[in-house]
């Protein structure tokens, strides 16, 4: 035993040696940046952190990064991507932000498209340690770089032969670009949503590789449309592309395909946790493994299987001792392993954390959050001291005014919708003060409201009409204008589009998440609905009346999508498919119908359609599953759907004075709180039996069940 422990420490010795000599000269090469020093922290790994046996690696490789390089500008491949990763991510909070935009700055110089790949991942990197600061500098080299790799892949044959870019081939090299151009919106889309493409970019070309990349048998990637043979490189790295692209629509197709892969290269695995390069099983490449292992970690934040993280951290293992003299040549290699121990770590020790590969999030009241105390009163106001939901409730408010980011009333990760329910919480529980900015963001949208924003400003009516409402409030007027104005604007859409959205769904190519007419409908008609209620005698301009559209927009939906035999609405005209969104929808306008003209058939028609319902429902969990399409083995019960159920059950139940509403509306909160809610989160579903995890949330949907809550609350 003793000789063993021996040769053990030898072997450390030998790799912590073979380390430091691969990595000075790339920290010492240029002397005339020896006074651009910067502090790192040391990270402590817990004993029970899956990361902890790396602790030493990651301990050298965070001294060798005490000192920056211009090494970055000169570097062709991995270490202008996997340097950063590593340093940004050890810096100290002290750091100021100029300090980090001057430490980025080689990464800022431009070059061929192959160098730009690897580059601009460090731009990322030093991103990730300001994500809410304004970085101009960074903002635009980015873009530069990804419009500078876009129009290189119109010869694909000369920039896959670029350095750094051997064995990727033009999927793989299709998928590091999507990947790229994915991360774009976590870092500068707040403020304004979609004013770059970059995000969409990255996901059309993630559909345009579904389809040329995958092997005819679906088993794996190919490196080239050509290929029929699984290689290990365009499989690593279309993980990333579509993990990331998963991430940002919330679409199970990218989690499945991403699992489809990981489970496709479990063939080239080799006992010692390596993988192999090719079906062949001749020869493993380090770099691609390394670059395996960090698509795996991704894989497993997302879908919480620890098979994906077991995997990783077996090549991890086997990089660091089977293939030491490998990690020895190459410190760009040496980076990237310990920037993954790093994130393996994190992601097993931090709910939130700053770094790249993680989505970005306010870490504390000094980002912009609430306070502690001022949470705990707010919850305090919403909700009694014995309510059902309390710990969930209490968690999920926490997360969402202390560490979601905001920018001038914009709420990070919510597809446009928590304008509303945010605003509707914040004002019943005394956070005037935070919502202020959210209303004042929906009255400047509406001062010329732009196609890209109509989802927000829809969403937002009702952020303007609860402020409208508040007659102690000096702003409300203002609001109340805006609100007249969305109100014009979506009435006039509707009478020119025959009071139902099929031709606004078409021109705005279904939506963006093929919702269909119907809901675009019932959007639409909602805030109609609410403010005829309060404001009955007021007219729009003179000519619009909102119960008017109102009503016109829920006859439209009884013409072009009403299924009598089944008793539901379709979602488009001609849908096959039995779909909970519309349908929940509908019944929330048709109780408000109700309540406004006191018309019995309307409420008759929501009670009609919740019982059309009962084929989707899932009495094992509690909840509905989100279509007919979407039951047995692909079984998808999904947060938003289920909210707006709860939601409509919660008011049938009142209008109705039925209790069995109420209760079933209970059940699915029960379902939300047991299968979906987890340390302050609540996740957007559960697929297969399996809950989403890691960044796979909607801010928007959190902040509608706690509006929901709050109401059952005040019941």
């Amino acid at each position: 035993m003793k000789r063993k422990k021996n040769r053990s420490e030898i072997r450390n010795y030998v790799l912590r040696f073979t380390f430091y000599v691969a990595w000075l000269p790339l920290f010492l090469a240029n002397q005339s940046h020896a006074d651009q020093t910067i502090t790192l922290v040391q990270r402590q790994l817990a004993s029970d952190s899956p990361a902890a046996p790396f602790e030493d690696l990651l301990t050298d490789a965070r001294k060798l990064a005490a000192t920056t390089t211009p090494a970055w500008k000169s570097a062709d491949g991995d270490l202008a991507a996997w340097g950063p990763a590593l340093i940004f991510a050890h810096l100290d909070q002290s750091v100021a932000t100029d300090t980090v935009v001057d430490l980025a700055g080689p990464l800022t110089a431009d070059g061929t498209a192959p160098v730009l790949m690897f580059r601009t991942l460090g731009l990322y990197a030093a991103k990730s340690r300001v994500p809410f600061a304004d970085t101009p500098a960074l903002k635009t080299a980015v873009s530069r770089n990804l419009r500078a790799i876009e129009h290189a892949t119109s010869d694909l044959d000369t920039f896959t032969g670029g350095p750094g870019l051997n064995g990727w081939g033009s999927i793989g090299a299709g998928a590091w670009l999507a990947y790229l151009e994915m991360l774009y919106p976590d870092y500068w889309d707040l403020g304004d949503p979609g004013a770059e493409p970059w995000g969409r970019d990255g996901v059309r070309i993630v559909d345009q590789l579904l389809v040329r990349g995958v092997l005819p048998d679906g088993k794996g990637w190919r490196r080239d449309p050509r290929d029929e043979q699984l290689t290990l490189w365009p499989n690593a790295l279309a993980i990333y592309a579509l993990v990331k692209a998963y991430e940002n629509e919330e679409l199970v197709k990218y989690e499945s395909a991403a699992m489809a892969a990981a489970s496709a290269v479990n063939g080239l695995r080799a006992d010692d946790g390596s993988y192999y390069s090719s079906a062949a099983r001749t020869e493993k490449d380090p770099r691609a493994n390394v670059y395996l292992a960090g698509a795996l970690l991704l894989l497993f934040k997302d879908t919480g299987e620890a098979q994906y993280r077991d995997h990783a951290l077996r090549i991890l293992h086997w990089l660091t001792n089977g293939a030491a003299a490998a990690v020895a040549q190459d410190g760009a290699l040496g980076a990237h392993i310990a920037y993954l121990v790093v994130l393996a770590d994190s992601l097993a020790t931090q709910p939130f954390e700053n770094l790249l590969g993680r989505r970005p999030m306010w870490i504390g009241r000094e980002a912009g959050g609430a306070s502690p105390l001022a949470v705990a009163q707010m919850a305090d106001r919403l909700r009694r001291a014995d309510f059902r939901y309390r710990e969930m409730f209490d968690a999920v408010l926490g997360t969402l005014t202390q560490h979601v980011p905001q920018a001038a009333g914009d709420v990070a990760y919510d597809y446009g919708d928590a304008p509303g329910y945010a605003t509707q919480v914040l004002l019943s529980g005394g956070g005037a003060a935070m919502a202020a900015p959210i209303i004042e963001r929906q009255e400047h949208l509406l001062s010329w409201p732009r196609p890209r924003n109509f989802d927000e400003i829809s969403f937002g009516a009702d952020a303007l009409l609860a402020a409208a409402l508040r007659v102690d409030d000096s702003g409300a007027a203002a609001a109340h204008r805006s609100l007249r104005r969305y109100l014009f604007l979506s009435g006039t859409l509707a009478f020119f589009d025959g009071d139902y959205f099929d031709w606004l769904d078409k021109f705005t190519n279904r939506g963006g998440f093929d919702y269909g007419p119907t809901v675009i409908g019932a959007q639409v008609a909602a805030p109609q609905l609410r403010y005829a209620e309060r404001f009955p005698d007021e007219a729009i301009a003179g000519v619009l009346h909102p119960l008017q559209v109102g009503r016109g927009l829920l006859d439209g939906a009884d013409r072009a999508a009403w299924d009598a035999p089944r008793h539901i609405y379709r979602s488009r005209d001609g849908s096959a498919a039995v779909a909970l969104l519309p349908n929940a929808m509908m019944i929330i306008d048709l109780v408000e119908a109700q309540h406004v003209t006191a018309d019995a058939a309307y409420l008759a028609r929501a009670e009609e359609v919740a019982h059309g319902l009962d084929v989707l429902w899932d009495d094992q969990r509690g909840g509905y599953f989100a279509s007919s399409e979407q039951m047995g083995e692909n079984a998808y019960e999904s947060l938003s759907t289920n909210s707006y159920a709860a939601l409509a059950l919660l008011r049938l139940s009142e209008a109705t004075q039925q209790p069995a509403y109420r209760a079933r509306a209970l059940r699915i909160f029960d379902f939300i709180n047991r299968d979906l809610y987890a340390k302050g989160i609540i996740y957007h579903h559960l697929y297969r039996g399996r809950r989403a995890t890691g960044d796979i949330w909607c801010s928007g949907c959190n902040w509608r069940v706690l509006s929901e809550l709050a109401e059952l609350a005040a019941k």
